[in-house]
C-alpha cells in the first residue's frame, strides 16, 4: 500500500493539534450525585412486601391453572365432536398451562418464603 505523504502528514498535523487542545482544556467536574447508602426497609415492611408479592405471583399462577383447566374441557369438548386434531391442540396447551402454573405458584412460594426469609436473602 503506497502512503501519499501529503495526506499522512496533514492527518498527523490534526491529530498533534487535536491532542494539544484536549490535554489544554481544564478536568471537567464529576457529574452526577454522590454515592448514596442503600434504602433497607424495616423487618415489618419487608415481611408485608413479601407477602403482597408472593399473593400476586401465586395470584397468577392460579390464574394459569384456571386457563388450564378451561383448555382440558374444550380439548373434552372438541373430542366429543370428534375433532382430534383440535383435541390434541387444546390438550397440550392445557399440559403447558398447567406446568406454567404450578412452577410459577411453587417457585413463588420458594423464592418469597425460603430464599429472602433466610439472613442475607435480600439480594434486591
Amino acid at each position: 500500500m503506497k502512503r501519499d505523504e501529503g495526506t499522512y502528514g496533514r492527518i498527523g498535523k490534526q491529530y498533534d493539534e487535536y491532542s494539544e487542545i484536549a490535554a489544554s482544556k481544564p478536568v471537567a467536574a464529576p457529574r452526577g450525585l454522590p454515592p448514596q447508602r442503600p434504602y433497607v426497609p424495616a423487618t415489618e415492611e419487608a415481611d408485608m412486601g413479601r407477602t403482597v408479592v408472593a399473593a400476586i405471583g401465586i395470584g397468577i399462577g392460579v390464574i394459569l391453572l384456571i386457563l388450564a383447566a378451561i383448555a382440558f374441557v374444550s380439548a373434552a369438548r372438541w373430542d366429543g365432536l370428534n375433532r382430534e386434531g383440535a383435541a390434541v391442540g387444546y390438550l397440550l396447551v392445557g399440559f403447558f398451562l398447567t406446568i406454567a402454573g404450578v412452577g410459577g405458584i411453587l417457585s413463588t412460594y420458594n423464592h418469597n418464603f425460603r430464599v429472602l426469609a433466610r439472613p442475607g436473602g435480600h439480594h434486591h
